[in-house]
């Protein structure tokens, strides 16, 4: 039997050239901030924008920070094999966002802070802020290598452009843009990245809708395929996808990213005010809230397009990863340079997270790191110029490792690149509860939340893990292969041998594995405050000088949060520093 896909390469000249043209632009942008602000760069402005930013081109930025390409291929993935339950994700949005907005947004901006995790050694110790430091950026490298390598392997396996050719190009015009434009660069080019994405989408729906027949077929097929499903209300954790998990685990998970994560409390802090800030956040809303709708209805399309013919069993894929690079490939053969379009909006999205994280690395490493080791030695201070060039190096060097850690994720095989995708949401859970650990319990110590985000982060690694190698398979929906071509070899063996897998379901202790990922963020957060508020108790009971934190340092106390105060900028403390 010959189950090896069918090749599928009709990408032209021009396709190519749409393509390294969107690369091209995006490389400009930066050399263009470079060039502009050459004779008032500061480090201020390169982590910060100089917090003076406008409102849209940030709220574009927080929202291509975290639409990966692996999210465009994932919802459309999602629609097309397990249905729609999915999109009931959007409406927690509409609760998360408007939380982190008013609760989260001016806490951070009123600090003054550049790194998240400087709000840790201020509430707790240094301890404290440097294991959440090592934590936030062993996530990210992991999430910019999957980021950088998933898409590039579904797309040259569907178009033959060549998988170093996809990782290099883009892993390298990203480092550029971000080492040499700073924040600014990145705002900008996440805009621009944005008007990509969005157009790409939209004419795969248009296009493929008219293919098809109309709004009504694809109803119509979406509903005899069992794909449209909303009220799955079970109480279940070990349910998938069920109302409870998605709209409560949901709102927990969002809020990693929004709460605790520092590449978009880096935005918030690249505006003037809170006002702003949280206007972009609610910019951000609408954003966020479209990009979903708009690709799980390219898996829609999609899924009405192959309704009687699935592009896996029938052999012209290899996986459904590679859904819906194919599908645009097969709509637009006739149509030169839209494949090269569709392509150059996936690579937008992966750029977008990609300098978004290479930012905030910089940012984080420079202050949680190197500020603290020349202080903790009394070693001479960075002057601006030291720290320009650091902050510049840094985002260099870090390209570079994540075009590496792209390349090996070529070698160590699907489960780990798993694994890799399972520790952004499983790392982001202990800091969240860490960050709202200390905003929100007057009496926790560093003692607390270090044991609690140490024990939190090791049960939710575990768990994760576990869940990966042993968990069970989720069940897909049912495909036909009914009006497929006769020209696709075995055919009906391959769908034989798909049907006929039986989907073993863990008991006992086992079951915990088939946990539903979307109550990780939750239970990490559970795990944080129940250990530090115990620890905390329990060393409190011993000491004899117990000293309550500042009240700037609670989320609802002290004078700082019901007034702005003045912001200490970078430049600002590196001069404190050299005195």
């Amino acid at each position: 039997m010959n189950t090896a896909p069918i090749p599928v390469n009709r990408f032209t000249l021009i396709d190519y050239s749409i393509f390294f043209l969107m690369l091209l632009i995006s490389a400009a942008i930066g050399f263009y901030y470079a060039w502009k602000e050459r004779h008032k760069k500061t480090v201020d402005r390169v982590l910060l924008g100089g917090r003076k930013l406008k409102v849209f081109p940030v709220a574009m930025s927080i929202m291509a920070s975290f639409t990966s390409a692996i999210s465009i291929l994932g919802f459309a993935r999602e629609m097309y094999q397990f249905g729609s339950m999915y999109l009931l994700i959007g409406i927690s949005y509409f609760i998360t966002q408007p939380f982190a907005a008013f609760f989260f947004v001016p806490f951070y901006h009123r600090l003054g802070i550049t790194s998240a995790y400087e709000y840790l050694q201020k509430r707790f110790n240094n301890s404290v802020r440097t294991c959440a430091s090592i934590i936030f950026c062993v996530q990210m490298f992991c999430y910019m290598a999957v980021v950088l390598y998933s898409p590039s392997l579904a797309i040259e396996q569907v178009t033959g452009i060549p998988l170093w050719v996809s990782i290099v190009s883009t892993g390298l015009v990203c480092t550029i843009y971000t080492s040499l434009g700073g924040m600014k660069a990145v705002v900008f080019t996440d805009t621009f990245q944005s008007i990509v994405m969005f157009s790409g989408l939209i004419l795969i729906i248009f296009l493929g809708t008219n293919r098809v027949g109309g709004i009504e077929v694809i109803y119509q097929r979406l509903y005899e395929g069992d794909r449209l499903q909303f009220l799955e209300f079970s109480a279940s954790p070990f349910v998938r996808h069920t109302f409870w998990s998605i709209m409560i685990g949901g709102f927990f998970t969002s809020l990693t990213v929004y709460g605790s994560n520092q590449a978009t409390i880096q935005r918030y802090l690249t505006l003037p005010s809170i006002k702003d800030a949280q206007i972009a956040m609610m910019i951000n809303l609408l954003g966020t809230f479209s990009i979903l709708v708009i690709c799980c209805l390219c898996g829609f399309v999609a899924y009405a397009n192959y309704f009687d013919c699935d592009p896996l069993l029938s052999n012209r894929i290899s996986n459904y990863d590679q859904l819906l690079p194919f599908f645009v490939v097969d709509l637009l053969k006739n149509f030169y340079g839209l494949p090269g379009l569709f392509i150059a909006c996936i690579y937008s999205a992966a750029l977008s997270t990609i300098s978004s994280g290479l930012n905030s690395l910089s940012a984080v490493f420079l202050h949680d790191f190197i500020y603290p080791f020349y202080a903790s030695y009394k070693l001479n201070s960075l002057s601006h110029g030291r720290s320009m060039i650091t902050t510049n190096f840094l985002a260099g060097c870090f390209g570079l490792i994540t075009i590496g850690l792209a390349y090996l994720c070529k070698y160590v095989g699907s489960t780990v690149l798993q694994i890799s995708l399972s520790i952004f949401g499983l790392l982001g859970g202990p800091l969240l509860g860490v960050m709202m650990l200390g905003m929100l319990v007057p009496f926790a110590n560093s003692k607390g939340a270090l044991v609690g985000l140490l024990a939190s982060t090791s049960f939710n690694f575990w768990l994760g893990i576990s869940s990966i190698l042993y968990g069970s398979k989720p069940e897909s929906k049912k495909f036909s292969i009914n009006q497929c071509l006769s020209n696709f070899n075995s055919t009906f063996s391959v769908y034989q041998n798909s049907s006929s897998n039986q989907i073993m379901k863990n008991e006992g202790f086992s079951k915990i594995y088939d946990m539903s990922y979307y109550w990780y963020s939750l239970l990490a957060v559970f795990n944080v405050f129940f250990i530090g508020i115990l620890i905390s108790l329990i060393t409190n009971a011993f000491e004899k000088n117990i000293t309550r934190p500042d009240d700037d340092l609670l989320v609802f106390g002290g004078k700082k949060y019901l007034k702005s105060v003045e912001i200490e900028s970078l430049d600002e403390k590196i001069k404190m520093m050299n005195k």
